[in-house]
């Protein structure tokens, strides 16, 4: 049983009704046994008072036989147990019942009447007097009374039994205690009504204070007393309502705080004193999920004892590597702070860290991009220069060739320096590749065509022991572009490929359409979301360690032998795709092989159809020509060429003696070859201005780089053509023929 204050009550109640029915009982049993006992006394002292009465006649005429009938008359009485009569002198005259002992003979001068009290009965003693006249002489005879004097003349002596009495009292101690008991029941139910009715609000009370405490918020409506009890109820619905109230803006709080904690960027922890984590929000789970222990995190043994550190100074901003139960590894900034008890001691850590994988990723790619960039400055700028010097060398040589016999010795010198200036030549398109400088010619086209190209050659070229796949989507988006310099890089991806197979091996090429919802960085490139058609090309050779994946975009960085590879193929392919607007990405691990993927950005409308270069003719159409180039060696080798071919040909060293010469000759010149990088003024600017002086001027820019981006707005404006230093003279003689027939 609940030992709730109704049972305390009844507890303490039901032993005071107890104590109170026994005390009233005995004293009420006690006061009726003394009335009852007054009453047989007093009965039995009239009784015996009559006795004297009665004994009187018998004992003073000495009538034997009426003294019995006496005795037997008071013996009749039922509770009288004995009856004796005296004479005088205490002798026993007549004894009617128990057998009693002798008379006490202190009795003599006792008083009328007495009585002693033994253990059955009572025992009254009562003298018997009897009056006779008195000696005295009446002095007026006739006229008065003479006095008469008292004379003792027996005793009277009964027996009064108690057992009526006895019995009597029994039944009063017998009802004296039902009634008590029936008092105490009676009161005690009486009382634990009314105690459960002064009780019952402080059990609705109870009751409330038990919801409160599992989170309800009750509100008492039953007591409406003013009272105490009324006004600790009120002030108990206004705390329930304040405690609701504040509990409501504490869940509110607590759910926007723990939003706040799951939606932040930031990966936060709770350790216990042990390093146990015991509280992460979603981006730790998210990265690091069923990781038990905060030391199981580490990649590096050395900072596993961070949170030593952290108790004596708090860990702050410190870049770690950290990895998660699937191995992957993570590059973060790490904040951990200890926590302390109110004595002092230690009770866990709390922080949080900050992924910066990509973010390092990125920085190496910039750094890298940066990297490739300069060197692409450096390569364009060296290239530039080499194609001015080559372009004399080439174009001499190729006139040597038509002008000397091919059965002359000085033929073959002639021959070796042509093919070195060809190999330089291929060099510096290589570099300037690299350095991204153009497109040569720009058309949409599907790469599963340009795709079948290539295996075409690889087939032919390649060892019988590489076998080569090709998976090519159908229905593949088109892409724009110079297809003949996607061809070249995809050429050198598979000519690299071969190179990790010495021994033979697969080569997978595969087309596909590549939708990227969110931004990724691979490798070099940050790839921004987007629709794309992807070319992949994977061999399984025997890959690349990550330090080589890093540097193989370099331009002359190679793992070849000497005298088997530049280092430019790959820097070239790099160009090529980056200047395409695409993105290249590397796989790769050692033994098992490397995979190239190349994003190149989709393209609407239709393909565009294929131009043919145009050769030029025996008999070519003559004219006059002004070149326009700050180059001795390019202005003196265009003239020989043209005039071995009967051109007439003017000459200018920059934009301003050419544009003089031009107003000059406006109307018999045909064509200016326009080279586009010259000091004082630019190519650009000398051909916005030969356009306004003669709006229909057939122009042949001729630049060392490839074409710029802003060569297309020049070229899309009529009657422009482009030729790309160095060239040889039937390359010259072509582009010319082709701008003045356009």
């Amino acid at each position: 049983m609940r030992w709730t204050f109704k049972n305390k009550a009844l507890c303490f109640m039901i032993p005071v009704l107890i104590f109170v029915s026994l005390v009233y009982t005995f004293e009420a049993i006690n006061t009726e046994k003394r009335i009852m006992r007054k009453e047989i006394i007093k009965r039995a002292w009239v009784i015996t008072t009559l006795a004297t009465r009665t004994g009187e006649l018998p004992i003073l005429s000495g009538n034997s036989e009426l003294l019995k009938k006496a005795a037997a008359s008071l013996k009749g009485a039922s509770e009288v147990v004995f009856v004796s009569f005296y004479d005088a002198g205490m002798n026993i005259l007549v004894h009617d019942g128990i057998p009693i002992a002798e008379l006490p003979k202190e009795l003599a001068s006792g008083p009328a009447v007495t009585f002693s009290e033994g253990r059955d009965f009572f025992d009254f003693y009562a003298p018997v007097f009897t009056l006779r006249p008195g000696e005295d002489i009446d002095m007026f005879q006739g006229t008065g009374q003479t006095p008469q004097a008292k004379e003792k003349i027996g005793w009277v002596r009964i027996g009064f039994s108690k057992a009526g009495m006895i019995k009597a009292e029994d039944s009063i101690v017998f009802n004296g205690v039902m009634l008590a008991l029936f008092f105490v029941i009676l009161s005690g139910v009486v009382v634990s009504i009314m105690i459960g009715i002064a009780a019952k609000p402080l059990t609705l009370l109870f009751n409330a204070v038990k919801k409160l405490e599992r989170g309800e918020y009750p509100e008492i409506r039953g007591i409406t007393s003013n009272d105490e009890i009324g006004e600790l109820a009120a002030a108990f619905n206004t705390m329930s309502a304040a405690i609701k109230d504040r509990e409501l803006r504490l869940t509110i709080s607590e759910k926007r705080i723990r939003e706040l904690f799951d939606r932040v960027d930031h990966a936060i922890f709770r350790l216990d004193k042990d390093g146990k984590i015991i509280e992460t929000n979603n981006k730790f789970d998210e990265l690091c999920k069923d990781v038990g222990r905060f030391q199981d995190l580490f990649v590096h043994e050395k900072d596993i004892s961070c949170l030593q550190k952290a108790v004596s100074q708090s860990i702050r901003s410190i870049e770690m590597k950290i990895k998660n139960t699937q191995g992957n590894e993570y590059v973060v900034i790490m904040s951990v702070y200890p926590e302390f008890d109110e004595h002092g001691l230690l009770a866990g850590y709390d922080g949080y860290f900050v992924d910066v994988t990509e973010k390092k990723k990125f920085e190496e790619v910039v750094l890298q991009s940066q990297k490739l960039e300069s060197l692409g400055l450096l390569a364009g700028g060296i290239a530039h220069d080499f194609n001015n010097i080559l372009t004399g060398v080439l174009g001499y040589s190729s006139l040597l060739k038509n002008l000397v016999p091919d059965t002359e010795k000085i033929y073959r010198y002639i021959e070796t320096i042509d093919k070195s200036a060809k190999r330089a030549t291929n060099l510096t398109q290589q570099l300037l590749g690299f350095a991204r400088k153009g497109k040569y010619s720009i058309e949409k086209f599907n790469i599963n065509a340009t795709i079948k190209e290539v295996i075409g050659f690889l087939k032919e070229t390649f060892d019988r022991s590489i076998s080569i796949v090709m998976e090519a989507e159908d229905s593949l988006p088109l892409i724009e572009g110079d297809s003949g310099q996607i061809y070249q890089a995809l050429i050198n991806l598979c000519l690299n490929a071969r190179d990790a197979m010495p021994e033979g091996g697969r080569l997978y090429i595969k087309t596909e359409f590549y939708l990227l919802h969110d931004e990724r960085i691979y490798d070099l490139f940050r790839i921004p979301p987007g629709e794309y058609v992807r070319i992949s090309v994977t061999d399984t050779g025997k890959g690349m360690s990550s330090d080589v994946k890093q540097r193989i975009f370099e331009p002359f960085y190679t793992t070849k032998a000497v005298g088997k590879g530049t280092g430019l193929g790959l820097a070239m392919v790099y160009g090529i795709i980056k200047n395409h607007g695409g993105y290249i990405n590397v796989y790769s691990e050692p033994d098992l092989g490397t995979c190239m993927r190349i994003c190149l950005p989709k393209v609407e409308g239709d393909a565009d159809e294929k131009r043919n270069e145009r050769i030029m003719g025996e008999k070519p159409v003559k004219g006059t020509i002004l070149i326009i180039d700050d180059e001795e060696v390019m202005r003196e080798l265009g003239r020989d060429i043209l005039e071995a071919y009967d051109f007439e040909v003017l000459l200018a060293i920059h934009g301003n003696e050419g544009l003089r010469i031009f107003n000059e000759n406006k109307d018999r010149i045909d064509l200016v070859i326009l080279d586009m990088i010259m000091p004082v003024k630019g190519g650009r600017q000398t051909f916005k201005e030969l356009k306004a002086i003669r709006p229909d001027v057939k122009v042949l820019l001729c630049s060392g780089y490839a074409e710029e981006k802003y060569f297309y707005e020049l070229l899309e404006s009529g009657k422009t053509s482009f030729l790309q230093k160095p060239f040889q003279n039937t390359e010259l003689l072509g582009k010319v023929e082709e701008a003045l027939l356009s």
